[in-house]
């Protein structure tokens, strides 16, 4: 379980709310993620490498989540306090290594978990520094129904750097 209430992308201000209503469960699409990840695919130059690692810090990307109650089920917004734990989506390797997976659309979420499951967007920008501060994942996954993209915690810190010097 994880509690995300002061990293979470509508979350303000601590000191005054004790919770916070998120929507949830809204489509997505980034159909020029995989156009950029082919070009680097076929060509892993340092430019492609650039463009897909500038358009990864653009983005929003899908994380999967079981409340602690059935509250969500069919919900488009679900309000979180300050001590809610969220029961996230995780996937792990043979090496027991544990990856937060991110999804780049719906439809790649859906081809994944074909289970109903509750999803929230959030920026890449959130997204890196929810990670760092969890001390008990290796990293990211993008898409694991397909391309099983690992992003460590080195390539994490030098995207979110990026973003921060940008």
């Amino acid at each position: 379980m994880y509690n995300f209430y002061n990293l979470n992308p509508n979350h303000s201000s601590p000191e005054t709310s004790n919770h916070v209503t998120l929507d949830i469960n809204l489509p997505l699409h980034n159909d020029t993620f995989y156009e950029l990840f082919n070009i680097y695919a076929d060509h892993p130059t340092e430019e492609n490498q650039d463009k897909l690692g500038s358009y990864l810090n653009t983005i929003n990307y899908l994380i999967g989540f079981f409340p602690s109650d059935n509250s969500a089920e069919n919900s488009t917004q679900i309000t979180i306090s300050k001590y809610d734990d969220l029961h996230l989506l995780i996937c792990s390797t043979k090496e027991r290594e544990v990856y937060l997976p991110a999804f780049t659309t719906t439809t790649e979420l859906q081809s994944w978990c074909k289970e109903s499951i509750n999803t929230i967007s959030v920026p890449a920008e959130w997204l890196w520094k929810f990670v760092l501060s969890q001390n008990n994942f290796s990293g990211i996954v993008i898409n694991p129904g397909s391309i099983g993209w690992t992003i460590n915690y080195d390539h994490i810190r030098s995207l979110l750097d990026d973003i921060i010097h940008d």
